[in-house]
């Protein structure tokens, strides 16, 4: 099952220290309600997690995660498109540090 969730209604009222926890309570308040299980049973995997500390909790960002449901109980990850996404953006700020290194400066 695939969920987009606007989370940015909710975090426009909370203070910029608290958001990423406050997204993430909401988040599995959401979850809970259309999966229809209780928000003991609703697990937030590690990847989003950072992508939420990271990425969603400063743009405010519609977060799109995969929920997988077993036994009652709901996993929630990042869509793999995100997450390639972000590994790439990375991967391309890490090559141009490297590059304004070994190049020097021309004056």
């Amino acid at each position: 099952m695939f969920l987009t969730i606007n989370i940015r209604k909710y975090l426009v009222g909370q203070p910029r220290t608290k958001r990423a926890r406050k997204a993430v309570i909401y988040l599995r308040g959401r979850i809970a309600h259309f999966t229809k299980t209780d928000i003991e049973n609703v697990r937030i995997g590690q990847d989003l997690n950072n992508m939420i500390v990271k990425k969603y909790s400063k743009t405010m960002a519609p977060v799109r995660m995969s929920v997988k449901i077993e036994g009652g109980k709901a996993t929630a990850e990042p869509f793999k498109q995100e997450v390639q996404q972000t590994a790439d953006s990375v991967k391309s700020k890490d090559k141009k540090q490297e590059t304004e290194k070994k190049e020097p400066a021309k004056k």
